[in-house]
């Protein structure tokens, strides 16, 4: 019996849970067996052990491995793949165009991250800059072979604008990264956080990931999920930026209005245990970005 959090969530498909932030079933990566094998999601750099520890367990070669897919460039996705590649000498990062550049040189993209999370900023690791010549810039509907499928890029802006999501054309498995919010617990939260949540293109991405027709969603926080999550994250969406909306226009203090809708969430059982607190308090504060970049406002 493996002590690793490793399971099949689907033939062929495995899912590890890397205790992202030192708490289970917060994060994960999926690992994809096969010639050539990939990964989905690189989790923070404090993963790295464990992955490597998967991938041995699976008896996965580390030059079998060729892609890591990687769904945007936020630390608890794409944090651990620089180091990663060192270890994996045929394998690259796949990424969309507008993240190449903070994998290269991921000065700026460490300073938003620890303005965002403030005093959570350690449990996120560190971000080691990866050559030109490691990363692959996927273009929307770019196919790689990997794991026994085909898996198609899809462009899925509104959680971040470099954000892409990742489909098993022959199974019809979609890996979400955050375009679909967090599934935690069999909950279903928002991640609007800082600095660039969009809610028009958040829910045009989720009116394409409907239309591939998944048999099943594939969430990096945390598994697996039933497709019809889409479109209840649509609604949830809708009404979790009507919340943070309706305090702002009423000239609520930042700091107080986050405390209030943390409350009303909290009551409304939108927050399981774990840092999830954390997590929502960033999306208000996204949401309210979106609004102030909505209406000219700083």
């Amino acid at each position: 019996m493996s002590s690793l959090p490793l399971s099949e969530v689907y033939p062929g498909v495995w899912f590890l849970d890397t205790e992202q932030f030192g708490v289970p079933g917060q994060g994960g990566v999926y690992l994809l067996p096969g010639q050539p094998a990939a990964l989905v999601e690189a989790g923070t750099s404090l993963a790295q052990g464990r992955i490597l520890a998967a991938l041995e367990e699976l008896r996965i070669r580390r030059e079998e491995v060729a892609w890591i897919f990687l769904t945007h460039i936020h630390l608890d996705h794409a944090g651990g793949a620089g180091g990663l590649l060192r270890e994996l000498p045929g394998a690259k990062a796949v990424v969309h165009p507008r993240g190449t550049r903070h994998l290269v040189d991921p000065s700026r993209l460490v300073a938003s991250v620890r303005e965002a999370v403030r005093e959570r900023f350690p449990l996120y690791g560190e971000a080691i800059p990866i050559p030109e010549d490691r990363i692959h810039a996927a273009g929307d509907g770019e196919v790689f072979p990997a794991g026994g499928d085909q898996i198609r890029a899809v462009e899925t802006p509104g959680h971040a604008p470099h954000h892409l999501c990742y489909f098993a054309e022959g199974e019809k498995l979609l890996f979400t990264g955050d375009a679909a919010g967090l599934y935690l617990g069999g909950v279903l939260i928002p991640t609007t956080v800082p600095p660039s949540f969009d809610l028009e293109l958040s829910l045009a991405s989720l009116e394409r990931m409907e239309a591939l027709g998944p048999r099943l969603l594939l969430y990096t926080h945390f598994g697996p999920g039933d497709p019809a999550l889409l479109g209840a994250y649509k609604d949830l969406l809708r009404r979790w930026v009507a919340r943070v909306e309706e305090g702002w226009r009423a000239g609520v203090d930042e700091g107080a209005l986050v405390a209030q809708v943390l409350s009303e969430a909290e009551a409304e059982g939108l927050i399981p245990s774990g840092p999830a607190r954390g997590d929502l308090a960033m999306s208000v504060r996204g949401v309210l970005a979106y609004l102030r970049s909505r209406e000219g406002r700083t």
